[in-house]
């Protein structure tokens, strides 16, 4: 059993007077692996180098041939081979190499080399273990398979799965960009509160906490919308936040209770200004982080590829339900609608005409939209923060961008008349009270915010893009699970090495 194997490890280690968990605090890292095999390309099959390099990372195999042992060690770059000679090892190193075992993380120095076989290594003159694995890793190219472990022990499946780990990278490279481009533009980053009194800036159903000090409930942030305007209010006229968000819903290949998006407001300057804004922004990050604006995802349903390049399909909502479904709602009253959602099998709880012809929308069109694309003017009566489309009050100048059939972000000219928030959170409040369920979507009444604009917000651009889900579309993952880091999970009954041997608590506290 591992609990009982990883005690002989120690004790072995102690005769050697190398334990790690004593002995090992720190280890100078010169080099990494794709550098050092980058930059020593030149070498030819069985030339050595005089060079020295540090490595460290972890062993991911070990080969033993006789007297020489080959191990793959892997850092945050990639592999490196390490060629082990016994009799070129210094001090005591012979009895190491042979407590060594694969998941231990060590330390290498030695010089540069390409083997016979043709692999650029480094020939190991001193070896250190750091860290031991004391639970076995199944180790293998494609990640944990058994479903549960791969959720509840992310760090394994993050450690051997390479599209996990590489969209979590990318993930951060995009944040860099879009902050840059931002910074470059004159945006500032703030961060607005995440317990609020009223929650707001989208249609969901919040978490509720209790802050003890205050014996009041509060609601975690459903979005910083709300907040970032209040900010343009008092001045700040290019804002923006990479937030954290809850909102209590379905879990589901594309939902999640927490996730992070990007939302920026930009005063004096329209939905068409934020549409371009948006196009600029996503587009040239995924360049800079994927190298061209077509990206080839080899993706868990198949390969596809992603077209970036400026500029981006715009279509109305009502415009695209009539191209791709092949269904003409312009001009049609409720109850016709309605009997269109019908014959297609849609059900709605929710009686406004905009929800319905969204979900008419969702059913024949959202799933068709490959490359980005802008649907623009959503009905007025699903969108409470919108500012009315300047031609048609009926309609919001409101869009939605979509990837390979998921929403990714949502943007609009910001309302910023205060009577008319008013009235349209007024609608809200009356749609939840018609409905009689507290948990339908709707935007609560928010005094404070519609007092904000009541000192004057003036014309604003604003949209909130999903990080998780532009990182799905390129990663070519089918749930959004695959890209968040760490997700919720229930606690699990289970037992550490101490609890299966106690004997390794007298290793430590004797």
């Amino acid at each position: 059993m591992w609990a009982e194997e990883i005690e002989g490890r120690i004790r072995r280690l102690r005769e050697l007077g190398r334990d790690p968990y004593i002995v090992s605090y720190r280890f100078e890292v010169t080099a990494l692996a794709s550098d050092i095999i980058s930059r020593y390309s030149w070498l030819k099959p069985g030339e050595e180098t005089s060079d020295r390099v540090s490595v460290a990372g972890r062993i991911w195999h070990v080969r033993r041939h006789g007297k020489i042992l080959f191990i793959d060690l892997y850092d945050n770059t990639g592999k490196i081979q390490i060629v082990i000679r016994r009799d070129l090892l210094k001090n005591d190193l012979d009895a190491l190499i042979d407590i060594i075992s694969k998941g231990d993380i060590v330390g290498v120095r030695g010089r540069v080399i390409r083997t016979k076989a043709g692999e650029v290594s480094i020939l190991a003159e001193d070896i250190e273990i750091l860290s031991l694995s004391w639970r076995p890793i199944p180790f293998h190219e494609f990640g944990v398979r058994d479903p549960e472990q791969r959720y509840r022990e992310r760090y394994i499946d993050i450690m051997l799965n390479t599209r996990v780990r590489q969209s979590i990278i990318n993930l951060y490279r995009l944040e860099y960009n879009m902050r840059r481009i931002l910074h470059e533009k004159g945006f500032i980053e703030v961060h607005t509160p995440k317990l609020q009194p009223i929650y707001g800036g989208a249609l969901a159903k919040p978490f509720i906490t209790r802050i003890e000090a205050l014996k009041r409930e509060a609601y975690l942030s459903i979005a910083p919308e709300t907040y970032l305007k209040r900010l343009v209010v008092a001045g700040l006229y290019k804002v923006y936040e990479i937030a954290v968000c809850f909102r209590n819903e379905d879990i589901d290949a594309t939902h999640y209770p927490e996730f992070v998006q990007l939302e920026i407001y930009q005063a004096f300057a329209d939905w068409n200004d934020i549409m371009s804004l948006v196009e600029e922004l996503v587009a040239e990050s995924v360049k800079s982080v994927y190298g061209d604006y077509v990206v080839e995802v080899n993706g868990d349903s198949g390969s596809y590829s992603i077209n970036f390049s400026r500029p981006w399909t715009r279509i109305s909502i009502e415009e695209a339900i009539e191209k791709y479904g092949g269904i003409s709602i312009r001009g049609r009253d409720e109850a016709e609608i309605l009997e269109i959602a019908k014959s297609l099998n849609i059900e709605t709880t929710d009686p406004r005409r905009g929800k319905i012809v969204e979900k008419i929308f969702e059913k024949v069109a959202q799933p068709k939209l490959e490359n980005p694309t802008f649907v623009t003017l959503y009905p007025r009566d699903i969108s409470p923060l919108a500012r009315p489309y300047r031609n048609d009050p009926r309609y919001s100048e409101r869009f939605e961008l979509y990837i390979r059939g998921l929403e990714i972000g949502n943007g609009y000219s910001e309302l910023n008349n205060p009577v008319l928030q008013y009235q349209f959170f007024k609608e809200e409040e009356e749609l939840r009270r018609r409905a009689g369920r507290a948990d339908i979507e709707a935007h609560p009444m928010d005094k404070d915010y519609i007092r904000s604009l009541e000192y004057g917000l003036p014309p604003t651009g604003g949209v909130g893009i999903g990080l998780y889900r532009l990182s799905m579309v390129l990663s070519g993952f089918s749930s959004i699970k695959d890209v968040i880091p760490f997700i919720y999970m229930s606690p699990e009954d289970l037992q550490c090495a101490a609890e299966l041997n106690p004997k390794l608590l007298d290793l430590y506290f004797r």
